[in-house]
C-alpha cells in the first residue's frame, strides 16, 4: 500500500513538471503520462517517464570525467551541471537553458528584441528593432561579409569560425565553401540589376574614367568607372567593370568599353578621362564613331576627350626624377636593409634611440610608377639620417650589405630635403586632383598654373643647381601638355566659370596673367565659342524635351548668340542661365 502511494504521488508529481514546462513554451519530446501501478502477484509495473527537453541540449558525463559525480554539459556553452536524478534533476539545467539560451523558446518566426547602431562611429544612435530569425538573409549577410573584407570563399569551413557562428546563433547552418560561392555570385547577379535600374532612373550622361594594368602574373586588365548627377542633384560614382583584356592596344580598350556600355545600357557620354597614351587616343577615336551612332554625344564628341591631370603630374615630376635617382636609390637601399629582418629593424630602432629621434614616422618602401610614394618614402626616412650613418659605423652588416652599391651620403640626404621640399607642392596639388568623391575640374586650372609659376621660378635658380635642373626638366615635359593652349580641354574653363565664386570675369583675368595678350585673345575666344557651343547644344535638347511634354518657351527666345553672351557678364542668375546650369550638370530641363 505505501509502494503504491509513493508511486502515484511520484507520478502527480511528474505531471505538475510536464505542465509548468509545457506553461513556458517548451516542447516536450512525448506526453506526459501519469505513472500507474499495477500490482499482481507481489509485483509492480510501469510506464517509461517522458524524456525532458533539456537532454536535446545537455550530454551526460562519464563518472571517469566527473571523477564519480553525476554531471551534465551543455552543448552551447559547455557549462557542467549536476544531475543525479534523485537528488537534483534536470531543473537547474533547465533554469540555464531560460536564463542564457533564450532561442531554444522562440518559434522559427517569432521575432526578438534587439539593438541596431543607425549612424556609423562612436556617436551612432542606437534602436531598438525586431529581429526574427531567417536562414535567407543571415546566408545574405555572410555573403556581404565574405565580399565586403576580402575574406577566402574557405573561411566559412574554419573550426573557429563555425564554432563563432554556432555560439551567436545555433540554429543557422553555415555553407561550405561553393554554398558561399554561388551565394556571393547571386548577390553580384542581384546587386547588378539594382544598379542598372538605377542608372536607367538617375543617370541622363555619363563622366566615364577608365585605366589599364598588367599585374605581376603579367595580366592586363582595364578597370571603368562612370560619374554622374542623380535626380537629387548628388555627385554619384559607380565602378561598372573590372575585366581582364587580351593587351593594352586602342581598339582592344575601345571595344571593351563599348561592350560595358551596351552591358549597361549607357548611351549618353560627356566625357572619358584616359591616360596620356598613344593607345588612348585611338581608343576614343573608336568610342567617338560608336557613340555618334547612338546619337550620344555633347558637340560631335569635341570635348570627349579628357586628359587625367594626376597622370600628366606623374610624367611632370619623373622627369625631374632622373638626376636625383642615384640619391634616391642609395637611400631606398638603405631602407630595404632596415626592413629585411627583425633583428635588423630592432638594431636601426636603438640606433635611433641613441641619437634621441623621436619621429613617430615609420620607414616605407615607394612604389616605382608612383612617384607621391617616393615621396612618402624620403619625407619618413630624412628624420633618420643620423639613425643611419650610426649604423654605418657599428653594424658591419650594413656596411656589407653595399658592397656593390654605395651608401647614402650627405650629398644624397641633401639631394633627398631638397627633392621634398621642392614638390610637396606637387604631392598636395596630386592629392587634390585625385579626388573621386567630388568635383575636381573647377580649381584644376588653378592648381596647373600654381605648378607652373612655381616651376618657372626655381628654373631661374642659380644658387640651387639640383633644384634648378631638376625644374627645367620639368618645364619641358609641363610645356609639352599644358604649355599650348590646344592641349587643354576648354571644359576645365567651364568648369571655373560655372563655380558661382569664379564666373567668366574671373576666367578671363587668369587668361590675361599667364598668358601672352595674343594667346590670351585666342584662348578667350576659344573659351566663348565652347560656352556658345554648349549653350545651343543643351538648349536645342531642352526645346525637343519641351516640346513633347508642351511645357517650354520657343526656341527663339532662348538660342543665345556669340554676341549676346559677351554682354550677358555671367553674373546674373537667368533663366538661361540656369538651364544651362542644369545641362551642364547632366540634366534634363522639366
Amino acid at each position: 500500500m505505501a509502494e503504491q502511494i509513493q508511486t502515484r504521488a511520484s507520478g502527480a508529481s511528474l505531471n505538475e513538471q510536464a505542465r509548468q514546462e509545457h506553461q513556458l513554451g517548451v516542447s516536450i519530446s512525448q506526453s506526459s503520462t501519469s505513472a500507474t501501478t499495477n500490482t499482481t502477484a507481489g509485483s509492480k509495473t510501469s510506464n517509461p517517464k517522458p524524456r525532458s527537453i533539456v537532454w536535446d541540449h545537455f550530454t551526460k558525463l562519464s563518472l571517469e570525467q566527473t571523477k564519480g559525480e553525476e554531471k551534465a554539459k551543455c552543448h552551447h556553452c559547455k557549462s557542467e551541471f549536476l544531475c543525479n536524478s534523485s537528488s537534483h534533476g534536470t531543473n537547474g539545467m533547465l533554469k540555464h537553458l531560460k536564463r542564457r539560451h533564450k532561442w531554444i523558446f522562440v518559434e522559427k518566426n517569432q521575432s526578438l528584441i534587439g539593438v541596431t547602431k543607425g549612424e556609423e562611429g562612436p556617436g551612432g544612435r542606437k534602436t531598438t528593432v525586431s529581429i526574427s530569425y531567417n536562414t535567407e538573409e543571415i546566408r545574405k549577410m555572410l555573403a556581404i561579409f565574405v565580399i565586403e573584407d576580402e575574406m577566402p570563399f574557405s573561411v566559412v569551413e574554419g573550426h573557429g569560425f563555425r564554432q563563432f557562428v554556432n555560439r551567436l546563433e545555433p540554429r543557422f547552418t553555415v555553407p561550405s565553401r561553393r554554398t558561399i560561392t554561388r551565394d556571393c555570385y547571386q548577390l553580384f547577379l542581384d546587386e547588378k540589376c539594382k544598379l542598372k535600374e538605377f542608372l536607367k532612373k538617375s543617370c541622363v550622361r555619363a563622366c566615364l574614367t577608365t585605366d589599364c594594368w598588367t599585374s605581376i602574373q603579367n595580366i592586363s586588365y582595364m578597370c571603368l568607372t562612370t560619374h554622374f548627377i542623380d535626380e537629387n542633384w548628388r555627385l554619384q560614382k559607380r565602378i561598372l567593370n573590372f575585366s581582364q583584356i587580351d593587351n593594352h592596344k586602342g581598339e582592344t580598350i575601345g571595344k571593351e568599353i563599348d561592350r560595358c556600355l551596351r552591358e549597361w545600357g549607357i548611351e549618353n557620354v560627356f566625357t572619358i578621362t584616359v591616360d596620356n597614351t598613344s593607345s588612348n587616343d585611338v581608343a576614343i577615336s573608336y568610342l567617338k564613331r560608336k557613340l555618334k551612332n547612338w546619337k550620344g554625344l555633347v558637340c560631335e564628341g569635341e570635348y570627349m576627350h579628357m586628359r587625367c591631370a594626376a597622370h600628366i603630374l606623374n610624367l611632370i615630376v619623373n622627369d625631374g626624377l632622373k638626376d636625383l635617382n642615384p640619391s634616391i636609390v642609395s637611400i631606398r637601399n638603405a631602407i630595404r636593409y632596415v626592413r629585411s629582418s627583425p633583428q635588423r629593424l630592432q638594431k636601426f630602432k636603438q640606433a635611433a634611440h641613441a641619437e634621441k629621434i623621436s619621429s613617430g614616422a615609420s620607414l616605407c618602401f615607394d612604389v616605382p610608377t608612383r612617384w607621391n610614394s617616393t615621396y612618402t618614402m624620403l619625407e619618413h626616412a630624412i628624420p633618420f639620417q643620423k639613425a643611419f650613418e650610426r649604423l654605418e659605423d657599428e653594424d658591419e652588416g650594413y656596411v656589407t650589405w653595399f658592397k656593390d652599391d654605395r651608401q647614402p651620403s650627405s650629398l644624397d640626404w641633401d639631394n633627398a630635403r631638397a627633392f621634398v621640399q621642392f614638390l610637396k607642392l606637387f604631392y598636395e596639388v596630386t592629392l587634390a586632383l585625385s579626388g573621386s568623391l567630388h568635383v575636381t575640374v573647377n580649381y584644376a586650372f588653378d592648381e596647373i598654373q600654381t605648378i607652373n609659376e612655381l616651376l618657372v621660378k626655381w628654373s631661374e635658380n642659380e644658387v640651387d643647381c639640383v633644384l634648378g635642373t631638376m625644374a627645367c626638366n620639368m618645364r619641358n615635359k609641363f610645356d609639352k601638355y599644358w604649355g599650348k593652349i590646344e592641349n587643354i580641354n576648354p571644359l576645365i574653363y567651364i568648369g571655373i566659370m560655372l563655380d558661382p565664386r569664379y564666373k567668366l570675369e574671373y576666367v578671363n583675368f587668369i587668361c590675361d596673367a599667364n598668358y601672352e595678350i595674343g594667346t590670351a585673345t585666342l584662348l578667350k575666344k576659344k573659351i566663348a565659342n565652347t560656352l556658345w557651343q554648349l549653350y545651343n547644344f543643351y538648349t536645342q535638347e531642352s526645346h525637343e524635351v519641351s516640346q513633347t511634354s508642351d511645357d517650354s518657351a520657343s526656341h527663339e527666345e532662348s538660342v543665345i548668340t556669340k554676341e549676346g553672351l559677351a554682354d550677358m557678364g555671367w553674373l546674373e542668375i537667368s533663366n538661361a542661365y540656369a538651364t544651362l546650369l542644369k545641362f551642364i550638370a547632366g540634366r534634363k530641363a522639366v
